[in-house]
């Protein structure tokens, strides 16, 4: 559904009959598909129509102060059906992307710990008739990047130097990982977690966590190849799945050459892993159990870029 005008919010609920018999709606409100459905519902205010969804303002089209432009208060919602209710009946979502009167595009983030920043809404959106946002007269909540002190640099660069004794002897031992690896859809698909126990999680943890790391301990270097196959098996199982994810599959009635071909190309990728692509891997998997993958300060990014991060923060870091 394309985002509404306010001029049609105001049709919509103009032409939209308020149950007769129901005691769930009052005056001034309406239903927005079934009147059953009373938690999905346009209410008009004083100043203003109000989109809402399970009880929880989504959106609110304020009485426009001119005829050649209207503005849109948005909330950023959390559960995912509210989300995916706001966007359905009001084609709002986070991340949207909105062209605006400069003739450029930006997306609009939705925070909805807009609260903890002191603002009302997560976004005040003003636009002409014609759908295009004016971005000098909108703004949204802040959302944060992560970066990186000088601090963290010097932990990651000790930590590598380290481990580098370890990490080697991982690369010559390539040959055996790929020959115990053991690959899945679950960990190759897009945000796929690693086949790796809480045990071998935790104890290394705390291992890295150490002013100087046991490398000496047995228990350190049974770990460390625990950790090392499962670095190896997670971009085996990325590099599948990125090339062809129906190669995870088998399907009822299958023609068994079929599925040797399937395996055939499956184990091409995995013997085509470097030693450097896998110390890659490795080297992560090891900042982030020993939690140095992200900085620990953070950032607020720019006021309607025309990109958004993959992952960003809703809160600075130390705020709780």
């Amino acid at each position: 559904m394309a985002m509404m005008s306010y001029a049609q919010v105001e049709e919509l609920y103009n032409n939209t009959r308020k149950p007769p018999r129901s005691k769930k709606y009052a005056e001034n409100q309406r239903p927005l598909r079934r009147v059953g459905e009373s938690h999905l519902m346009l209410q008009k205010d004083p100043n203003s129509y109000v989109f809402k969804i399970c009880g929880i303002e989504a959106s609110r089209y304020l009485t426009p102060e001119s005829p050649d432009k209207f503005q849109i208060a948005v909330r950023g919602l959390v559960t995912t059906y509210d989300i995916d209710a706001a966007y359905k009946f009001t084609g709002l979502y986070s991340g949207i992307k909105l062209s605006t009167t400069d003739g450029t595009e930006v997306r609009v983030p939705l925070n909805p710990h807009y609260a903890k920043q002191g603002k009302d809404f997560s976004a005040l959106l003003t636009f002409t008739n014609d759908g295009l946002l004016i971005v000098n007269e909108s703004w949204h909540a802040d959302i944060y990047a992560s970066r990186s002190t000088d601090e963290d640099k010097d932990r990651r660069k000790k930590l590598k130097s380290d481990l580098e004794a370890y990490i080697t002897l991982q690369q010559f031992k390539l040959p055996t990982l790929k020959d115990n690896c053991k690959v899945s859809a679950r960990v190759g698909r897009p945000f796929g977690n690693a086949n790796l126990s809480l045990g071998a999680q935790a104890k290394m943890f705390h291992f890295l966590r150490e002013d100087t790391l046991p490398l000496d301990l047995p228990e350190f270097a049974l770990v460390f190849d625990s950790i090392a196959q499962s670095a190896f098996d997670t971009l085996a199982s990325k590099r599948i799945y990125n090339a062809d994810g129906q190669l995870f599959y088998r399907r009822w009635g299958h023609d068994p050459s079929d599925e040797a071909d399937k395996q055939e190309k499956m184990d091409d990728i995995v013997q085509a892993i470097t030693p450097e692509e896998f110390k890659d891997s490795l080297v992560g998997m090891l900042m982030k159990l020993a939690k140095l993958d992200n900085g620990s300060s953070s950032i607020a990014l720019p006021q309607f870029h025309n990109t958004l991060p993959r992952r960003y923060l809703a809160v600075a870091k130390g705020n709780s």
